[in-house]
C-alpha cells in the first residue's frame, strides 16, 4: 500500500495521472482497499478527517474538499467533475468583505453504494443515505434518505429505487 506521513492508501488503490494530493499535517485521511482516482482529481484536507471507505471510483477532475469531517461508504461510483466539500464561505456580515469572513463547516457523509452522476455538487452538513442515486448536474444541499433516485438545483427525491433495501444489498 502506498503511504505518505497523513495519507493511508489499502492495498490496490490506483491513483490517477495528474492527481492532487493537499493535506496539512494533523489530519487524518485513509482510502480504503481497492479504490480508484481517475485523472487530475483533488482531495485537500486541511483539518480534520477525509475518509474513503474500500472499492470507491471517482472520474477525472473530482475535488474533495475537508476541514471538518468528509466520510464516503464502500463501493461508491463518484462520476467525472464532481465538487464535494464539507465547508465554504461565510457571508453573514454585509459591511465585510467575504473572503475576510471566513469559513463555515458541517460534517459530510455518504453512504455504501451511492452514485453521484457527473458535475454533481455535495454541500456541507449533507448525509445521502445508503444506495442513493444523484442524477447528473444536481446540487445536493439538505439530507436524501437511504434507496432513492435524486436530482436537480436543489436536488429533490424523485422517486424510491425499484427494488433496493438495505437487506438485498447486505447478501449481494
Amino acid at each position: 500500500s502506498l503511504r505518505h506521513r497523513s495519507v493511508r492508501f489499502g492495498p490496490r488503490c490506483d491513483i490517477g495521472r495528474g492527481t492532487t494530493f493537499r493535506v496539512a499535517a494533523g489530519t487524518d485521511v485513509d482510502f480504503g482497499a481497492g479504490c480508484v482516482v481517475d485523472r487530475y482529481g483533488v482531495f485537500e484536507c486541511s483539518g480534520g478527517r477525509l475518509s474513503v471507505a474500500a472499492r470507491t471510483i471517482f472520474g477525472h477532475h473530482c475535488t474533495v474538499a475537508a476541514v471538518e469531517e468528509l466520510v464516503i461508504g464502500e463501493d461508491c461510483l463518484v462520476a467525472e467533475l464532481v465538487s464535494i466539500r464539507d465547508h465554504d464561505h461565510a457571508f453573514s456580515d454585509p459591511t465585510r468583505p467575504i473572503a475576510a469572513q471566513g469559513t463555515s463547516s458541517a460534517p459530510v457523509h455518504i453512504g455504501a453504494g451511492v452514485w453521484l452522476g457527473a458535475k454533481v455538487t455535495v454541500a456541507k452538513g449533507v448525509t445521502i443515505g445508503p444506495g442513493t442515486v444523484v442524477g447528473a448536474n444536481a446540487v445536493v444541499t439538505s439530507d436524501l434518505p437511504a434507496g432513492v433516485v435524486a436530482a436537480g438545483v436543489p436536488a429533490r427525491v424523485l422517486r424510491a429505487r425499484e427494488g433496493w433495501s438495505e437487506q438485498r444489498r447486505a447478501t449481494n
